[in-house]
C-alpha cells in the first residue's frame, strides 16, 4: 500500500515539478528582458523565482532520493562480514538529514507565518514549507525502501 502511495506521490510530484520549473524559466525570462531590453525593474519576478525554485528543489531532492538518484558510495565487497553495514549506514545517514529537513524546516516556516514577502503579497511560510514537506516525503521513500530491503 505504502508502494502504491508513493508511486501516486512521484507521479504528481513529477507533473508538479514540470509545471514549477516551467514557471521558473519563464519568470526568470521576464525577469532578464524586462530588466535588459525594456529598462524596467519587475521586484516581484525575483521573488516568485526564489519561490519557485525553493519549491523545486526540495520537491525534487525528494524524488531524486526515491529513485535512488542521489550520490551512492560503492565501497563495501559484494561479500564478506559486514554485509549489513552498507544497508544500515545509509539509513541512518539519511533519517538524520530528513530530521533535520522536517523539523528545522518546520520551524522556519513557523517564523515565515509572521512575515509577508513585499513584492508577492504573501506569507513568507510559502518559501519555507517545501522543506519539510520534502523531508516528510522523504521519511516515506525511505520507510518503503527499508522496508524492501528488510524483505530481501
Amino acid at each position: 500500500m505504502l508502494n502504491r502511495f508513493n508511486s501516486t506521490l512521484v507521479r504528481v510530484f513529477g507533473y508538479a515539478l514540470s509545471g514549477l520549473f516551467a514557471g521558473l524559466i519563464l519568470v526568470v525570462f521576464i525577469q532578464v528582458v524586462a530588466r535588459n531590453i525594456l529598462q524596467v525593474p519587475m521586484i516581484w519576478t525575483l521573488d516568485m523565482a526564489q519561490l519557485l525554485f525553493s519549491w523545486c528543489i526540495f520537491l525534487g531532492a525528494a524524488l531524486a532520493f526515491r529513485q535512488g538518484q542521489h550520490y551512492v558510495v560503492d565501497i563495501w565487497p559484494p561479500h564478506g562480514r559486514f554485509n549489513l553495514l552498507p544497508v544500515i549506514i545509509p539509513v541512518v545517514a539519511s533519517a538524520i538529514v530528513i530530521y533535520v529537513l522536517v523539523w528545522n524546516g518546520y520551524l522556519m516556516s513557523q517564523i515565515g507565518l509572521n512575515r509577508t514577502s513585499p513584492a508577492l503579497g504573501i506569507s513568507e511560510f510559502w518559501f519555507f514549507v517545501p522543506i519539510p514537506l520534502g523531508g516528510v516525503c522523504m521519511a516515506l521513500f525511505l520507510i518503503e525502501t527499508t522496508l524492501e530491503g528488510l524483505r530481501k
